[in-house]
């Protein structure tokens, strides 16, 4: 992700609009539009109004100069946050952090389109395992402003443990209500910015009746929790989830100690306090702290919590691949969330029916793999080499798989099952990365997780090159995918339904043998067509079993390891006894423990 380029634009004139807390002024940027950043569409969830559900926005007076991004969230600041390479690693944000930004076409005052012709609105929800991240880095959204003459809006939310954490020591004052015990404050963030775009997008051109939530990755993970929130009803029309994580968790793995009858992850609630409760000198041990947390009144546990700067609540995790740190989030608290996980809600039909399209990448984990110990050495503190280019291919082939499996097609055949129709599949497969000898870019990443966003945003000129993967060599084939992928985006925005140009685009279908699921390629490797791809976790595993290319016996045991013992977005779906078995019938002697990866993001 390049840097944040901090360059202040001009105010326009003829950008002044007025919201609920006042008015504001924007700017006037290349390609005929206005751009408004950082407005504030709550209160500073800081101080008495940390873990607790988003208040309106204060009204400010004179006019609010709407022309830089509000702060991130805190963070473990890396790639993601568009900082310089010397500040990654640092903690950084600030929790007066909900602000949105607007990009729309350069209406003059007197010709803000009224109702019936008013433009749909397009909602961009970051990613980034909603501990890392800002909107501030996707400013590329503008291109469906500039290019289809939509309303953009991109949204900062909080993150991590200040946007998750479910504590029952917070909910003991007299006026918390039902949502804040929920503890899902991230959530609760992202449903005040739609109510704020219900009731101030018409004031910059855009159709309140016409809104579609998309995000990727965590952002895909948020946009399937609105689609099952109850409290979300009536505030969006149409979502694209790109990469979702389906991932949400009880009340008991969210608050409870790991060794309890009912056991919590190890970054509950009640175990990231004992860790920062010693880490402030209060207990020497776990142990310890436990036991003193059990005696003290829980308004004292609340003050603790709440006098604590952010930089010190995020020193009790630590951070993984681009700053990002795990903990149970969102959580199944049945107000915000219904009680069941995601898929069975979407199979009962009682959620936020919409058109919905879901997708993935084909090398999904190579992002979150190509770096690390196990798949590479370090070229000069930087350049990963490959130790063993088929055996990663074949590895990230199956934890991809398991991807696509647990998080597509499992909520769209949900959907399916309980009736819903306007379900679309997609999965991107553009791999066109340079072959730079010993690097081999094209090999390391190929499809990777969060490749697809420059296209989805039309994004030809570079701004969106994650990866550093942009050469004249594929330009053309990019060009041509990006204009495709932002035209489907765009159709559906507008009508419900998307299209390519010169491409059919069926609806998913759960019938055998029929295609379900489009491939967004250049025309190199086969170009956009529908093919029949869905799968589940039975399959994915049958497929390893059986894969004469997982062969041999140690690398076979390896990835079973990894993706069904190791790594946490797929566990329940391994056993250990399973994969003893598995060693016995191919005749493998390594334990599961040595192929646990050092970091488990």
């Amino acid at each position: 992700m390049i840097p944040i380029k901090r360059t202040l634009q001009k105010l326009d004139p003829a950008s002044r609009r007025r919201v609920a807390a006042g008015e504001l002024i924007g700017t006037r940027e290349h390609g005929g539009i206005h751009a408004w950043r950082g407005i504030p569409y709550a209160s500073p969830p800081s101080g008495p109004l940390r873990w607790r559900a988003p208040r309106p926005a204060t009204p400010w007076s004179g006019v609010l100069e709407a022309r830089a991004h509000g702060s991130m969230a805190p963070q473990y600041a890396d790639l993601l946050a568009g900082v310089p390479a010397r500040q990654r690693g640092q903690i950084a944000g600030d929790e007066d952090c909900l602000t949105l930004n607007i990009f729309a076409p350069a209406f003059e005052p007197g010709a803000v389109p009224g109702a019936g012709q008013r433009p749909p609105v397009m909602v961009w929800i970051h990613g980034g395992g909603n501990s890392v991240g800002t909107s501030a880095t996707y400013d590329a959204a503008r291109n469906y402003a500039i290019h289809d003459g939509l309303v953009v809006v991109t949204v900062n939310y909080r993150l991590g443990v200040l946007g998750w954490f479910t504590h029952p020591a917070l909910h003991e004052a007299d006026d918390v209500t039902p949502e804040e015990r929920s503890g899902n404050f991230g959530t609760l963030d992202l449903i005040a910015a739609l109510r704020w775009v219900q009731d101030n997008i018409a004031a910059f051109g855009g159709d309140p009746g016409c809104v579609t939530i998309f995000g990727e990755s965590a952002g895909g993970q948020n946009v399937l929790t609105l689609l099952a929130s109850p409290l979300a009803q009536g505030l969006f029309h149409r979502a694209i989830a790109q990469s979702p994580v389906a991932e949400t968790f009880s009340i008991e793995q969210a608050v409870n100690w790991s060794d309890d009858a009912q056991p919590g992850h190890h970054d509950s609630a009640f175990e990231v306090t004992a860790r920062l409760w010693v880490a402030e000198g209060r207990s020497p041990d776990r142990e310890g702290a436990k036991k003193q947390l059990a005696n003290l009144p829980a308004a004292d546990i609340a003050a603790f919590l709440r006098a604590l700067s952010p930089a010190r609540l995020l020193k009790a995790f630590t951070p993984g691949s681009v700053g990002i740190y795990r903990s149970p989030r969102p959580v199944r608290d049945g107000v915000v969330l219904p009680r069941e996980p995601l898929a069975e809600v979407f199979s009962c039909g009682q959620w936020n029916r919409v058109p919905v399209i879901l997708g993935s990448n084909r090398d999904e984990f190579k992002t979150f793999s190509a770096d690390k110990p196990e798949h590479s050495r370090l070229l000069l503190g930087k350049l990963p080499l490959l130790r063993d280019r088929r055996g990663y291919q074949v590895e990230m082939k199956y934890l991809s798989l398991a991807w696509k499996a647990l998080f597509v097609d499992a909520p769209a055949d949900a959907m399916l099952a309980g009736g819903h129709t306007e379900v679309w599949t997609y999965r991107f497969d553009w791999d066109e990365a340079p072959a730079v000898p010993f690097v081999r870019p094209d090999l390391l990443l190929g499809a990777a997780h969060a490749m697809e966003m420059a296209f989805v945003f039309r994004d030809t000129a570079g701004e969106l090159d994650i990866f550093g993967v942009n050469t004249r060599f594929n330009r053309s084939g990019r060009a041509v995918l990006a204009q495709a992928m932002g035209d489907a985006w765009i159709s559906f925005a507008r009508k419900g339904v998307p299209t390519v140009p010169g491409h059919e685009w069926t609806r998913r279908d759960i019938a055998e043998h029929r295609p379900d699921c489009l491939v967004f390629d250049t025309a190199r490797d086969g170009g956009i067509r529908m093919a029949r791809l869905g799968t589940d976790m039975a399959a994915v595993k049958q497929a390893l079993r059986t894969d004469s290319a997982a062969d041999p016996a140690t690398l076979r045991c390896r990835i079973y390891a990894r993706l069904f013992l190791w790594n946490p977005l797929f566990a329940g779906h391994g056993e250990s006894s399973e994969y003893e078995r598995w060693c016995r019938e191919c005749g493998c002697s390594v334990p599961a423990a040595q192929f646990r990866p050092r970091l488990e993001v």
